[in-house]
């Protein structure tokens, strides 16, 4: 009876011990594998052993270093445009031409894409005197005073058509942001289109040419933000217009900084050969994405509507 038992203890043992053979055995087949994978290959002719080639990284030579650092500097630029869909505020708005100094209150609104306007008060009365409007389509001016408008594409405005002034590029000058004509949205297509001259300067200059008009922003090396745009355009010193836009003061306008005061200075001799200087200065109480507000003015029949070279005049006569 004891042998019996003991018999079936050894073949159990066995059996026990075989197991752990064949899974040893599989375990070092398995090692062994994988140690004949890592072996570098053998040249069966010499002997010698050969090493798998890395893949090279690709040379960036200086051409493409520098635009890189080109674009990636716009990229910034670009990134500081304001969210908002609306902007809205109080203003202060001074206006300089000739020996004139004329400070009055006012409103700004503007809608992304859509319109932008500015309200003319009268001081400490608040009524409106007069109003300026942007539109994709059109150009309004409005004056109360007198019950006159005007009214037009911008084609039809020569000197909008002349200095090739459209909505895209007013409304990238009163948004605080880069433009390139014929670009609505500013990707890397129209980015590619701007120069960048780096120096150790405060500011950097960011520049683009497009036939008889040259533009010029100014970017603050630290945070990326428009300080000042000038553009330029004319064939000559006798029939040239240069319009400058200065930005300070920028205050929280959702998720985006704005820039409340706003200096325009218009200098052109493109009005009948004689030069004409314009300052003008908006100042912005509180800059807000309020949108509630009509987009479009409606004009009374009592109002008789003019030609755009009556309205220059009111304008530069101030």
């Amino acid at each position: 009876m004891k042998c019996k038992k003991d018999m079936k203890m050894k073949k159990t043992i066995i059996k026990a011990m075989m197991v752990v053979a064949v899974m040893t055995l599989a375990a070092c087949g398995t090692k062994k594998a994988a140690l004949q994978e890592k072996k570098p290959a053998v040249d069966a002719t010499s002997g010698a052993t050969t090493q798998t080639p890395k893949p090279e990284t690709p040379k960036v030579d200086a051409a493409q270093q520098a635009e890189l650092q080109k674009m990636n500097f716009l990229k910034r630029v670009a990134a500081n445009a304001v969210n908002s869909q609306f902007v809205s505020s109080k203003i202060s708005l001074n206006i300089q031409t000739g020996s004139k100094n004329i400070t009055v209150p006012g409103i700004i609104r503007m809608k992304k894409d859509d319109v932008i306007r500015l309200h003319v008060q009268i001081p400490l009365l608040g009524s409106e005197v007069g109003r300026l409007e942007f539109t994709r389509d059109y150009v309004l001016i409005l004056d109360r005073m007198h019950k006159q408008y005007f009214k037009a594409d911008y084609n039809k405005v020569e000197f909008l058509k002349r200095h090739g002034l459209t909505f895209s590029s007013l409304q990238a000058l009163f948004w605080n942001e880069l433009t390139v004509p014929g670009y609505e949205k500013m990707n890397d297509a129209a980015l590619s289109k701007l120069d960048v001259n780096f120096g150790q300067a405060a500011e950097t200059p960011i520049s683009y040419k497009n036939g008889n008009m040259q533009y010029q922003w100014m970017a603050d090396n630290k945070t990326a933000r428009l300080k000042q745009v000038s553009v330029v355009y004319g064939t000559n010193a006798a029939n040239s217009t240069k319009l400058t836009f200065t930005y300070d003061d920028f205050k929280p306008l959702g998720v985006s900084q704005f820039p409340s005061d706003m200096s325009i200075a218009v200098n052109t001799s493109a009005i009948k050969g004689k030069a004409r200087n314009m300052n003008l200065n908006i100042s912005l109480n509180n800059p807000s994405g309020n949108g509630d507000w009509e987009t479009r003015t409606e004009i009374s029949k009592k109002y008789k509507e003019v030609s755009a070279d009556d309205v220059l005049k009111i304008l530069m006569n101030l």
